[in-house]
């Protein structure tokens, strides 16, 4: 017996000392250890309870917790709160009250305990109006049996990236808490389900922390964390298949940075700053200036005085998803959402409710830009390792984004295949340039989103061809675009359809929405002095033939008047109608008759 005892006090000192020292896991081998000696101690039954609530599952912490509060000699007041915690943590609401009160006989405790019966009180309400999401773990070829965090996905759900504390990492170190180091993994999506995830590799991972928290929605950029300097935010570029080596933010500082997204547009930057890695984290913006440098970064107005993390801006510009500890949290990290008004204003934090949200941590929540499918990191129980990420399905009477998606492939006429091209997002209203992207250099993909209810010309562009342009008007709803696109050689006979001339139905007067159109067509003709064109109007089978004719003469001549004006020699311009004469859709649609209701761009 004396040796059952002495094994047992061995095993509790390690223990102990690996606690101290907060090694969670090897901690957690002593003391189970020292439990399978004595099942009924109640020290080792706390130590346990106290282990399993800092790492997961935090859900087991319960059996230990009630043990140790029932068995000990004298319970102290950290007995009954480790108790409340663990009843706290399986959703036991209005126990887990009852022993935070008995906790704190005192009241020298009063603020926390408060926070956490108020915690107590929201999940009770939360989980007694459940929403209808449909949560499922995102499986063994995404998760491993160590931790699986960060997940990142493009707009379109085709490709996901993840940062894992599994087997294998680059460098083959163990940290001081006894996991490896953090690396980056992606999965590409085949046929809506994940392949398995595998090893970026270099230049991303290297043999300390590396860890993506952000993609662009194109994936085209990939912000990541590397455990330098504090804790510090880097940037990549796809450049074809290759990511380029990472790069520092300018305004990273000697505290943790962390969490970025990038808003759809590009322009505005969103991410996490501490004091330290482990608490007071918040939410700040910067915006990216005219010269493409990033302004000083400035404290979003609704964190709250506890943690905040994980900023996700969804596609449609204005709907900022974060997680807090803060706000009405039903403990740990809840997902909220917040929508960004006129004038930058943003709304009160939603809590994005149960089950969706535990009393647990639940964080890094992302959505598809249908807002049909998300995903998130969870340490709730029934995982398939310390932390997991899972895929939720959003309930079906969720409203739709208002927004269109749009995505393709960009080619060259003569080869057939991808290039490099620069697209820019005008509103034709307001004249202002809205984004300017790039499609890969390699794969000629490229993916943007537009917030519903604007005038936008997309244009596309390329040196020594012709550019191509669409016009991507959306009042309300949801609509994805699959707009794969050919640039022609600026040479004679090639012909483009001008998608973003627009005149009054029956009119030949140019209205202030073709401004962008017409002056790319003027710095085109002013960089290539030897181009002769023909710019030709033409209408849908609508009316009067001879009206339809004398309408798109008249239409053509517009715009020519409009070069002349700009400084284009007339020598060099023709305006031409043909009516209904060359239709390029069926005219038995209204969808054919406005493609048929067309300017058009041809080099003679």
């Amino acid at each position: 017996m004396c040796f059952i005892y002495a094994q047992e006090d061995k095993y509790i000192k390690k223990g102990d000392a690996y606690l101290e020292s907060k090694n969670y896991a090897l901690a957690l081998t002593q003391y189970e250890l020292a439990y399978q000696q004595n099942k009924e101690h109640a020290y080792v039954n706390f130590m346990l309870a106290k282990c399993y609530l800092a790492t997961s599952p935090k859900e087991k912490s319960l059996q230990y917790a009630g043990v140790a509060v029932r068995k000990a000699e004298k319970v102290t007041p950290e007995m009954l709160l480790i108790y409340a915690q663990a009843l706290h943590i399986n959703h036991r609401w209005d126990s887990a009250i009852v022993y935070y009160q008995k906790s704190d006989p005192g009241k020298t405790n009063y603020k926390y305990i408060s926070k956490c019966v108020q915690e107590c009180q929201t999940g009770k309400q939360l989980y007694g109006n459940k929403k209808a999401y449909i949560i499922t773990n995102a499986g063994a070829l995404v998760n491993s049996q160590e931790s699986d965090y960060l997940p990142a996905v493009t707009a379109d759900l085709s490709t996901l990236y993840l940062t894992s504390r599994r087997a294998g990492s680059t460098g083959g170190k163990i940290d001081q808490d006894g996991q490896p180091f953090e690396d980056i993994y992606s999965c590409d999506n085949v046929g809506g389900a994940w392949n398995k995830a595998i090893n970026i590799g270099s230049p991303l991972n290297t043999e300390i922390h590396d860890a993506c928290i952000g993609i662009s929605e194109d994936g085209q950029t990939m912000f990541i964390y590397k455990g330098s300097n504090g804790g510090d935010i880097y940037t990549s570029e796809l450049k074809g298949k290759k990511w380029s080596t990472p790069q520092p933010l300018p305004f990273n500082t000697e505290f943790f940075e962390s969490s970025a997204c990038l808003s759809p547009d590009e322009r505005t930057l969103y991410f996490v700053r501490a004091t330290n890695a482990w608490s007071n984290r918040d939410l700040y913006m910067c915006q990216r200036t005219v010269g493409g440098q990033w302004s000083k970064p400035i404290k979003l107005p609704f964190n709250s005085e506890f943690d905040e993390d994980a900023p996700y801006m969804h596609p449609d510009g204005k709907t900022l998803y974060f997680s807090s500890k803060g706000h009405t949290s039903m403990g740990g990290y809840d997902v909220f959402k917040v929508t960004k008004g006129v004038g930058g204003t943003w709304s009160k934090p939603e809590n994005m409710g149960a089950p969706l949200n535990t009393a647990g941590d639940d964080v890094y929540f992302v959505i598809s830009a249908d807002g049909k499918r998300a995903l998130y990191s969870s340490n709730r129980e029934g995982g398939l390792g310390k932390q997991d990420i899972y895929t939720i399905k959003m309930p079906v009477d969720a409203a739709p984004p208002q927004l269109s998606l749009i995505k393709g492939t960009v080619k060259d006429a003569l080869t057939g295949k991808p290039i490099e091209a620069t697209i820019t997002v005008t509103d034709n209203v307001s004249k202002e340039t809205i984004a300017q992207f790039h499609s890969n250099s390699e794969t000629g993909q490229y993916l943007l989103s537009l917030p519903a209810g604007n005038n936008y010309a997309l244009t596309i562009e390329k040196p020594g061809v012709l550019f191509y342009s669409e016009n991507i008007q959306l009042t309300n709803g949801y609509q994805e675009v699959q707009q794969d696109i050919t640039l022609v050689p600026a040479t004679v006979g090639n012909k483009i359809v001008l998608r973003n001339i627009f005149f009054d139905t029956g009119q030949s007067t140019l209205r202030s929405e073709s401004m962008i159109e017409l002056q790319k067509i003027v710095q085109l003709l002013k960089n290539n002095p030897a181009l002769k064109v023909e710019i030709s109007g033409h209408t849908d089978n609508v009316g009067d033939e001879k009206a339809n004719q004398l309408l798109s003469e008249n239409r053509a001549k517009a715009v020519v008047n409009y070069l002349v004006q700009q400084g284009i020699a007339s020598a060099r311009l023709v305006a031409k109608g043909y009516g209904s004469s060359q239709p390029i859709a069926p005219n038995t649609t209204e969808a054919g008759k406005q493609r048929n209701r067309r300017t058009e761009f041809k080099i003679m």
